[in-house]
C-alpha cells in the first residue's frame, strides 16, 4: 500500500511540473485547466502527506505519523489508505471507538481489500459491535474459504455471539484444513456440550485418540472429559492406557485414585495412591499436600490407618528426605502411636533443632509413654531451648511431681504458670498441678488457692473437683464444700469411677457410711473392683457399719493390688480399722 502510495507522489510530482505546456488557449479552458491544477496539487499534497507518515511510523515517530495522517485526511477523508493506516494508529493507543470509524471508512472506500476488513472486524469485537465482526468474517471466509485464521476467527464470532452450533460447523472447517489436534478437539467437543451433544463430544476424543494411538495426552483428554461426563468405563479404559504408554508416570495413579474416589471405591483409591506416592518422581511436597486433600477432616479409623500407611510409603520413597521424616513421624504421633514416632521425632530433630512444634511432640510423646524420667530430661532441654514456652514447664512440672521430687516440680510449674499469662486453658493446667504439689508438700491453704483458681476459670473441672473434695475430707475439712464438689463431679461424670469413689470417702468421712456404702458400690461396678483404693474403701465403709467379718474379706482382696493405704497390712493383721 505504501509503493502504490509513493508511485503516486511521483507520478503527481511530474504532472505538476508539465502542467505550464497547458497553460495557454481561450479564456474559459484557461480557467478550467487552472482549476485542475489546484486538484492536482492537492493530491500530490495528499500523497506527501502520506507517504511521509507511512515513513515516520515504519521509524517508530508515531505521533509525527499521527500527524501527517491527519492532515492527509482533511485533504481527502475518503482516502481508503489513511483511513486504514490511521485507524491502525489509534487502535494501538487503545483508541477503538474512533479507530472503528476510520475503519469502516477503509473498507467503504476499497471493500476488495482483505486486511482493511479484518481491521474493520476485530475493532468491531473490541468495541461490542459483534454482529459486524460476525457478519465480516462471513464475507471474508467466502472470498478465502481454505484461510485457517479466518475460519477460526469467524468459528470464534459464532461462540462469541452464541451461535454454538454455526461454531462447531466452522470448527469442522478448520479440522479439515488443518487435521486433528488435542486443542481443537477439545474446542469443538466443549460446543457439542454446549448443545447437549455428549455423544458427539466423546467422538471427538475418541477420533483423537484413533488418530494419535501412542499419544498420552490424547487418553489423557479422553480420560478427563469420560470422567467429568459420568463415562467410567472409558475413563478406566484411557487411565489404563495412559499407564501401559507411560507406567513410570505418578500422576496417571494419582489421577485414577481420585477418579475411583469420586465413583465410590476408596479400596481401589488407595491402592492407585499408594503406587503413585511409592514413586520418587513425584516430589515428597506434593505427595504431602495430595494426602492431606484427601483425608482432612472427621475420619474413621481406617482413614487414619491408611493414611499412616501412605505416609510410610512416602518416606520410603524419600528415605534421605528430612520432610519425609518429619511428616511421617506428625502422622505417627497423630495416630497415637508413640512410642513408634518418638525415635523418629528424635532423628528430625538433630537437623531441625529450632522447630519447637517437633520439641512439644517429644514431651507429649514422653508424657503418653508414661516416661517420667525421660520426660524430666527432655523438658529441661526443651526449657534451656526455649525458656519463654510454658508447656515444657508444665510437662517438666508433671514429671518431677510423678518422680516425687515435689520442690522441683513447683519450681517449674510456678515459673511456667507466669509465662502462660492470658491463656486460661493453659493456666488452668498450671493451677491444677500446682494445686497437687502444694498438698504434697503439705502447704494446703496454697493448694486449696491453687484449685480454686481453676474452678473459677473452669467450674466443670471434673479433676479438680474430685481431687479438691477428696483433699479435703483426707485434710479432715469444709467437708460441706466437699461433698458438694465431689457430688458436682459426679453428675457431670456420672461412671467414673474415681468421681463415683470420692463422693462416697466424702460421705464417710461425714460419717454418712450408708450413703456412702450406696455409692461406693456403685464405684465398684464401674471398674472398681481392680482398684485396692476402692475396694479398701469398701472395706472401711463395711467396717463402720458393723460388718467386720465382710470388710476383712474386702481388705484382703484389696492387698492384692497395687494402690492401697500403708495401714491396710495392719487393718488385716488386727482386724481393726485405721486411719
Amino acid at each position: 500500500m505504501m509503493i502504490t502510495k509513493i508511485k503516486i507522489f511521483i507520478l503527481l510530482v511530474l504532472m505538476a511540473g508539465g502542467s505550464q505546456v497547458f497553460a495557454q488557449g481561450k479564456h474559459h479552458r484557461r480557467k478550467r485547466e487552472k482549476q485542475q491544477v489546484l486538484t492536482s496539487q492537492a493530491r500530490y499534497k495528499e500523497a506527501d502527506l502520506f507517504a511521509r507518515a507511512i515513513m515516520y511510523k515504519e521509524t517508530g515517530r508515531l505521533q509525527q505519523a499521527d500527524s501527517l495522517l491527519t492532515l492527509a485526511l482533511k485533504i481527502n477523508p475518503k482516502d481508503a489508505a489513511a483511513n486504514y493506516e490511521k485507524a491502525r494508529l489509534l487502535s494501538t493507543y487503545g483508541n477503538n471507538k474512533e479507530a472503528l470509524v476510520l475503519s469502516k471508512n477503509a473498507v467503504d472506500g476499497d471493500s476488495t481489500n482483505k486486511w482493511y476488513q479484518v481491521l474493520y472486524a476485530n475493532l468491531s469485537k473490541a468495541t461490542g459491535h459483534y454482529k459486524d465482526y460476525l457478519n465480516t468474517y462471513k464475507k471474508l471466509c467466502k472470498k478465502e474459504s481454505g484461510n485457517v485464521r479466518f475460519q477460526n476467527e469467524l468459528a470464534f464470532a459464532y461462540y462469541f455471539t452464541g451461535d454454538y452450533a454455526h461454531a462447531v460447523q466452522t470448527y469442522r472447517i478448520v479440522e479439515m484444513l488443518m487435521g486433528i489436534n488435542p486443542q481443537l478437539t477439545k474446542q469443538i467437543a466443549d460446543l457439542y456440550l454446549r448443545i447437549d451433544k455428549k455423544d458427539s463430544a466423546l467422538v471427538q476424543y475418541e477420533k483423537l485418540v484413533e488418530f494419535n494411538p501412542e499419544n498420552v495426552r490424547a487418553y489423557a483428554m479422553l480420560a478427563e472429559f469420560a470422567s467429568k461426563n459420568q463415562l467410567p468405563k472409558t475413563a478406566e479404559w484411557a487411565y489404563r492406557q495412559i499407564i501401559r504408554l507411560n507406567p513410570q508416570d505418578p500422576y496417571v495413579h494419582i489421577s485414577l485414585a481420585d477418579f475411583y474416589r469420586k465413583n465410590g471405591k476408596p479400596a481401589l483409591s488407595f491402592e492407585e495412591l499408594k503406587k503413585g506416592f511409592a514413586n520418587s518422581k513425584l516430589d515428597t511436597k506434593t505427595k504431602i499436600n495430595l494426602l492431606l486433600t484427601y483425608y482432612s477432616g472427621q475420619l474413621s479409623d481406617d482413614q487414619k490407618a491408611q493414611a499412616l500407611e501412605l505416609a510410610g510409603v512416602i518416606k520410603s520413597a524419600h528415605p534421605a528426605d528430612s520432610l519425609a521424616d518429619s511428616f511421617y513421624a506428625s502422622m505417627l504421633y497423630e495416630n497415637k502411636k508413640y512410642k513408634e514416632a518418638r525415635p523418629l521425632i528424635r532423628k528430625v530433630l538433630i537437623n531441625n533443632q529450632d522447630n519447637y512444634a517437633f520439641w512439644e511432640q517429644l514431651l507429649f510423646s514422653d508424657l503418653y509413654l508414661n516416661d517420667d524420667k525421660t520426660l524430666e530430661s527432655d523438658a529441661a532441654a526443651t526449657i534451656k531451648k526455649f525458656p519463654q514456652k510454658p508447656i515444657p514447664y508444665l510437662l517438666g512440672g508433671i514429671a518431677h511431681f510423678q518422680l516425687k521430687h515435689y520442690k522441683k516440680a513447683k519450681a517449674l510449674l510456678e515459673k511456667g504458670k507466669d509465662l502462660a499469662s492470658g491463656n486460661n486453658a493453659l493456666l488452668e493446667s498450671f493451677y491444677s498441678s500446682l494445686g497437687d504439689t502444694y498438698h504434697e508438700l503439705k502447704e494446703n491453704t496454697a493448694a486449696y488457692n491453687a484449685y480454686d483458681k481453676v474452678l473459677k476459670l473452669n467450674s466443670e473441672n471434673t479433676i479438680v473437683l474430685n481431687n479438691y473434695a477428696y483433699y479435703l475430707a483426707l485434710d479432715g475439712v469444709q467437708f460441706d464444700k466437699a461433698a458438694a464438689m465431689a457430688k458436682k463431679a459426679v453428675d457431670l461424670d456420672p461412671y467414673n469411677q474415681n468421681n463415683l469413689d470420692t463422693y462416697a470417702w466424702v460421705l464417710y468421712k461425714q460419717k454418712k457410711y450408708n450413703q456412702a456404702l450406696k455409692w461406693e458400690q456403685k464405684a465398684l461396678d464401674n471398674g472398681g473392683k481392680t482398684s485396692g483404693v476402692v475396694v479398701e474403701h469398701y472395706g472401711d465403709i463395711l467396717y463402720r457399719l458393723g460388718k467386720h467379718k465382710e470388710a476383712l474379706v474386702q481388705w484382703k482382696k484389696a492387698i492384692k493390688m497395687k494402690d492401697h493405704s500403708k495401714l491396710l497390712k495392719k487393718k488385716i493383721k488386727t482386724g481393726k480399722l485405721y486411719e
